[in-house]
């Protein structure tokens, strides 16, 4: 009975000792419970952190294009690339910065870049030198649509718009205008052109 009192105070007294003493300030640090966010604890607020916060938000923004590692796959699986990565410039960053994300940062004018590489055939043993295209971003813009909304309709990023695939048709449609014609872009189809309602 005895050593289950004695037992107790110790353990009363190590609970005490690993109190916060109230003449020292303690900062307030929570962790989440989610074991995936184990990386995230809350932290004060300070000017310093709102500092880096906007640092952090503007070197996230998409704006010029950024240098990205690029993979470039081999022809075959028989065949090896060498590099196997290379650095392009791409567009990529954030225009929301809300949970969304409803806008995209694309490229507004691209070009092909010729990557010189050595191809390897893991059969014959033999290297071969050749010239490996990739796609390199000049300018970049947010867009509000994707490809998925455009349907049957094709999506210019460029443009950051969807466009008719029936272009001839478009064409031929816009030369009908004195025919009381009209093109319709959401439907892309010809039609005839409603009168207006005179107003009274």
């Amino acid at each position: 009975m005895m050593a289950k009192i004695v037992l107790f105070i110790v353990l009363l007294a190590a609970a005490s000792a690993h109190k916060h003493h109230p003449k020292f300030r303690q900062e307030s640090v929570e962790y989440y419970d989610n074991p995936l966010s184990s990386q995230i604890k809350k932290v004060p607020c300070t000017n310093q952190r709102d500092s880096l916060l906007n640092d952090n938000i503007e070197k996230s923004r998409c704006g010029a294009p950024k240098e990205v590692f690029v993979e470039l796959n081999p022809p075959s699986k028989f065949e090896k690339v060498t590099p196997s990565h290379v650095w392009v410039k791409r567009c990529v960053g954030l225009c929301d910065f809300d949970a969304s994300g409803s806008s995209e940062c694309v490229a507004q004018s691209k070009v092909d870049k010729e990557i010189t590489i050595r191809i390897h055939n893991m059969k014959t043993k033999k290297d071969t030198c050749a010239t490996y295209t990739v796609e390199e971003h000049l300018s970049c813009g947010c867009c509000q649509l994707s490809s998925e909304e455009c349907g049957d309709r094709i999506f210019n990023p460029r443009k950051c718009s969807c466009q008719c695939p029936n272009t001839e048709e478009r064409r031929s449609c816009l030369q009908k205008r004195s025919q009381n014609m009209r093109w319709n872009r959401s439907k892309c189809t010809c039609e005839i052109r409603k009168p207006r309602r005179r107003v009274q």
